[in-house]
């Protein structure tokens, strides 16, 4: 018997208890018949599932860490996670925990082709998340074309009028003056920070001024009039504080502040997989400017400062030997697996428990429909009757618009749509960023990387967790542990790097 939890959760506050009991029950059911006890339940109501703010989801993550369960439960896979960075982030965790996550209705395989079955699910629910978002996005941005204000947190310096278009704030917008002149003139932000802070400013937040929040207002295109939302940005469709100028000024000044190594502000798909052969600690992003001007962008051991020797690693070199070993897994016995699952995932009730809960409701309004629409023909009618019936039709009206709204968001992954998909996976090019990330999602564990060659440990469903948690004192050490149906390889790489064996 294993130990299993169960999460489950509804995105919108129109939903109710049943959606969560629906799912809840049908975990249930899975449990038993899979002798699995199950020890408790989270639950999010109203959360949406492509943010990761959902308190009692990240309640379960933490309690993954005391190794009292094995298996989270979920109705489908999207209820744990449509975006699949983030699912893929936190079943990393889980994994490291010993925890993996477990759908009751998509019943998946253990073997390598259901490794990557489920990683298509993850970037299908990805996929149609987006498509959601577009259509919401439209709405905000015909109002961006009108350069009105869109929601989310106001900008320092400025408030909104009666039909929503910004102007600036008699009581901030002069100090977004003053904090622009004042760098312009040499004085610090720490400085101004403080003095700010000393005169009782807050942000929009309500906070005291840091570096950062200075940084922000500094970095605003906004102030010298550019509407921006999204990639919408219109010249001269807000109110201008400081002239181009004076912006540009600022901006000089702060480029010559900054020396050094930066953080990494490109995507480096390795981060969180890729790991110092030597030492076992993560290697991250980097990049620096040489003398010349030019930009280098590579992976550096997060131990290199203190004691690790270890080689920095050029990115796109690094990158493009993992996606070429990814890019082997796919065979024509791994494709035709993959479109057999989905075939039979298509076959089994895919209705979510909240369009069960509203065809029934739907049903038991029609009969009442029904009943009062007699006792008029009948001529048993009265004036209350015709009310009720009235009111029973807009229950109707709503509650059918409600099961179009979530038979809308079903996400039906067709064979055909799967055989297009992997096509055109198989013949990706590299230079496609989303591309890569889908690879390395879909296929990539972990990276071990030497001086003269790197490991590559694929995603195993069946043993990730057991895998993941090894701790050992040499990266062969690690692999001998590992179950033979974890796939492995390894590749040299010292010729092309110019380095000795």
């Amino acid at each position: 018997m294993k130990n299993a939890v169960i999460y489950a959760r509804y995105s919108s506050d129109k939903q109710n208890e049943m959606s969560i009991e629906g799912q809840i029950d049908e975990c249930r059911r899975y449990a038993e018949e899979n002798d699995m006890i199950v020890l408790q339940e989270y639950v999010d109501r109203a959360q949406s599932a492509t943010s990761d703010k959902r308190p009692n989801f990240l309640r379960m993550i933490d309690d993954s860490g005391d190794e009292s369960f094995e298996i989270i439960l979920v109705y489908q896979f999207d209820r744990f996670a449509r975006n699949k960075n983030d699912s893929g982030y936190y079943k990393k965790i889980l994994a490291d925990n010993g925890v993996r996550v477990v759908s009751a209705k998509e019943h998946i395989s253990s073997d390598s082709s259901g490794v990557i079955t489920e990683g298509l699910l993850e970037v299908f629910a990805d996929y149609f998340s987006k498509q959601m978002s577009e259509k919401i996005h439209r709405g905000m941005y015909q109002r961006a074309d009108q350069c009105k204000y869109n929601g989310g947190t106001m900008t320092f310096g400025y408030g909104v009028d009666d039909e929503g278009y910004y102007v600036i704030d008699e009581n901030t917008g002069p100090i977004v003056k003053e904090i622009f002149e004042r760098i312009a003139t040499g004085e610090t932000a720490k400085s101004i920070g403080d003095d700010l802070n000393a005169r009782g400013i807050l942000t929009v937040r309500g906070n005291p001024f840091s570096k950062n929040s200075l940084q922000n207002i500094l970095r605003n295109e906004k102030y010298k009039g550019i509407y921006i939302f999204g990639d919408t940005r219109i010249p001269d469709g807000m109110p201008r504080i400081v002239s181009d100028e004076l912006f540009e000024d600022v901006q000089e000044i702060l480029s010559h502040q900054s020396r050094g190594h930066r953080p990494a502000v490109e995507d480096y798909i390795l981060t969180g997989k890729l790991y110092c052969g030597c030492c076992k600690q993560q290697m991250i992003g980097s990049s620096g400017t040489s003398g010349t001007g030019n930009t280098y962008r590579y992976y550096i051991c997060k131990s290199a400062r203190n004691r690790c020797r270890k080689k920095n690693v050029p990115k796109d070199f690094i990158e493009n030997l993992v996606i070429d070993a990814c890019m082997k897994c796919l065979t024509d016995e791994v494709l035709d697996e993959v479109i057999k699952t989905v075939t039979e995932l298509n076959k089994r009730d895919r209705e979510s428990p909240e369009i069960i809960r509203l065809k029934d409701e739907i049903e038991s309004l029609e009969t009442k429909i029904d009943k009062l629409i007699n006792e008029i023909e009948e001529g048993l009618g009265s004036s209350r009757v015709a009310k009720r019936l009235s009111k029973r039709e807009e229950e109707l009206e709503y509650l059918q618009k409600c099961l179009k709204h979530e038979e809308a968001k079903q996400c039906t992954i067709e064979p055909a749509m799967v055989r297009d998909f992997m096509r055109k996976l198989r013949r990706g090019t590299y230079d496609t960023l989303e591309y890569q990330k889908m690879l390395v999602h879909i296929f990539v564990d972990k990276v071990f990387l030497y001086d003269d060659h790197f490991t590559l440990l694929l995603n195993n469903n069946k043993k990730r967790a057991n895998t993941s948690k090894a701790e050992v004192e040499t990266i062969e050490e690690y692999f001998a542990g590992v179950s033979s149906d974890t796939e492995e390889c390894s590749v040299p790489i010292y010729k092309a790097l110019g380095l000795t064996s």
